[in-house]
């Protein structure tokens, strides 16, 4: 909202002239620092009221929650152009009211980390910051920064004191006046929010997808995982989206990982704080991901939370309501339409790696069950209402159904597009076309948004949305996946074979039995897995093994283990345990499928 005062036309535009003159003028020392925290002066833009406050980011976009940064940050002061100190009184844990603001010249302050920090309330890695001195900074910008409540519209310009080794991987524009000093400018803080900054020793690797320049940065904290590596894994993916949205919608993206030691990771966490996973942002986004040795499951991991990350630039970047434009840091209102932003963002993410076979149909439905099955824990509830009330404690733990519950949304929703319009419509045309109605800087009104939906996609979506998006009706699982050729069951009796308790573990560059107990072929504690019925096992087919016989097993009553034991190779073969097991949320292809059916799933899987 903008607030205009009409004394006269000579004065406004002399203030306005003024006021785009106005800066904030941040330096930051990484050269220096101590204790995990980096010293910050801002040398402020001119206040003209007697009293005014400093803010630091309550909550940010993209993570749904009340996190107060304010939290992390020491010894603030102000002082007058003379260098005398000015009064502050911290207001509460992000605020901060500075007297004889008029005056004010200079604020300093120091930043601690959030990562290993040990305190309540801990903040998701990728949105947070961590600071080691000489290895890396994990530089956040909202929660190394503020800004006056007054002068939010403000640019912001961010002087770096750096060792000469480090490089700052960032979708922001770098200058480097010398190889000690970095440069970054930002239109205002949002801008400067919106992209976060990486400080360590260069490993960047780039490519193009058709006009879109692709940025990929890794830190790795052994060294394990380089940026031509995750770049290899990201191409198929960037291609496969490229393809998706028929040309990226953004000239340039910047990939941000850090890989962290999986031994030390989490290992001084309470229960439920941080975690591995992402943070969008509107061209970039921050990752934090432990390195994994077995690489099948670095990929598999790499492609599916990248995926998502990258989908963001449809929405919320080009598709989002005016809380998002205009998102108060200070006191954020929240949008009803996180089954969107997150649920759609989710399901899109699986459909274009199994429509350009990065997954095949088997994984692909593996994972919907996956979804049904976490949807559950969070019964039923609207998710627009959730949306809404996120910020409160009892919606703040169903937020993560959106990637359930959302993506089975965007699921049934998709089917039933392309049901009510004989193919003419899905899910995705009408959300691009919705794209192209607002875009990047046109938000929508939150109140009014299905009403544009329904009417790009279907009237009779609109019972739809009634039901399962602002009302708390479970979707019907079974109607939808039976137009695409899969049976389903809330519950059913499965008769199985079960080789005993034991567990596998990728180590040495081998499958090594772990955590053995009773089983009838004698496997042992350190047993290395050879072959399963003849066949070696390899990375490339273990998962479908232990999915096939140790997970599932409804076909296999008798089987054969190959393995490695004190260097000498040793068979054992014979009948397993077997019984029954009630699965919840069964999914299977059905016997025989309709040719309607048929070309229904052919038409999901693209071809």
């Amino acid at each position: 909202m903008k607030k205009f005062i009409t004394f006269s036309l000579l004065f406004s535009a002399i203030s306005i002239c003024s006021y785009a003159q106005q800066k904030y003028e941040y330096a930051i020392d990484l050269m220096h620092i101590i204790n995990d925290q980096v010293a910050v002066t801002l040398t402020t833009p001119a206040i003209s009221q007697e009293s005014t406050v400093f803010s630091f980011a309550k909550a940010i976009p993209g993570s749904y929650a009340r996190k107060d940064f304010g939290r992390f940050i020491v010894n603030f002061e102000a002082f007058d152009k003379e260098g005398e100190k000015l009064k502050v009184e911290k207001l509460n844990k992000d605020q901060y009211r500075i007297s004889k603001a008029n005056t004010l010249s200079i604020i300093k302050y120091r930043v601690n980390d959030t990562w290993d920090q040990k305190h309540d309330d801990f903040i998701f890695q990728p949105g947070g910051s961590n600071i080691e001195a000489g290895v890396n900074v994990v530089m956040n910008n909202h929660a190394f920064y503020g800004y006056f409540e007054d002068y939010k519209k403000l640019p912001i310009e961010v002087t770096i004191t750096k060792p000469q080794d480090f490089f700052g991987a960032t979708h922001l524009d770098v200058e480097h006046p010398s190889a000690n000093l970095d440069v970054i400018k930002a239109k205002d803080f949002v801008y400067l929010a919106d992209n976060p900054v990486i400080y360590s020793r260069p490993d960047t690797t780039s490519f193009y997808v058709g006009q879109s320049k692709i940025n990929v940065f890794v830190f790795s904290a052994t060294g394990k995982v380089k940026s031509a590596q995750v770049a290899g894994y990201l191409k198929p993916i960037a291609a496969s989206l490229n393809a998706f949205f028929k040309g990226l919608p953004v000239k340039s993206y910047q990939f941000l990982y850090y890989f962290e030691d999986p031994k030390k990771a989490l290992a001084d966490r309470k229960n439920g704080e941080g975690g591995y996973g992402a943070l969008e942002h509107n061209y970039s986004s921050l990752y934090y991901l432990p390195e994994v040795d077995y690489e099948k499951r670095l990929i598999s991991m790499v492609n599916d939370v990248s995926s998502h990350e990258f989908l963001h630039i449809l929405t919320p970047l080009n598709l989002h309501s005016f809380e998002i434009e205009n998102f108060d840091f200070t006191d954020p209102k929240m949008s009803a339409h996180l089954w969107m932003y997150e649920g759609v963002t989710e399901y899109f993410a699986h459909l274009i790696q199994l429509q350009n076979g990065l997954v095949d149909e088997k994984g692909y439905f593996k994972e919907m069950r996956d979804k049904m099955n976490s949807a559950e824990e969070f019964g039923n509830f609207s998710m627009t209402e959730m949306s809404k009330r996120v910020m409160e404690d009892s919606f703040q733990k169903k937020y993560s159904s959106v990637y359930s519950k959302g993506a089975l949304i965007g699921f049934a929703l998709d089917m039933f597009i392309r049901q009510k319009t004989g193919g003419t419509k899905d899910l995705k045309s009408v959300i691009i076309s919705l794209t192209q109605k607002y875009g990047p800087s046109k938000p929508f009104n939150d109140d009014e948004f299905f009403n544009d939906f329904v009417a790009a996609s279907h009237p009779d979506v609109r019972q739809f949305v009634d039901k399962y998006i602002i009302g708390s009706e479970t979707v019907p699982y079974g109607d939808y996946l039976a137009m695409v050729g899969y049976e389903y069951a809330a519950s059913k009796d499965v008769q199985s074979y079960y080789p005993g308790k034991m567990g596998l573990k990728f180590e040495n560059n081998a499958f090594v039995f772990m955590n053995v107990g009773d089983n009838p072929l004698k496997v042992k504690e350190g047993d290395i897995f050879k072959k399963m019925d003849g066949v070696e096992v390899t990375q490339s087919n273990v998962d479908d093994i232990w999915d096939n016989y140790f997970n599932e097993n409804t076909k296999h009553p008798e089987i054969e283990i190959t393995v490695l034991r004190d260097g000498k190779e040793k068979t054992m073969k014979g009948p397993i345990f077997d019984g029954h097991f009630k699965t919840k949320n069964y999914l299977a292809p059905m016997a025989s499928p309709s040719a309607e059916q048929q070309a229904a799933l052919k038409n999901l899987e693209g071809k």
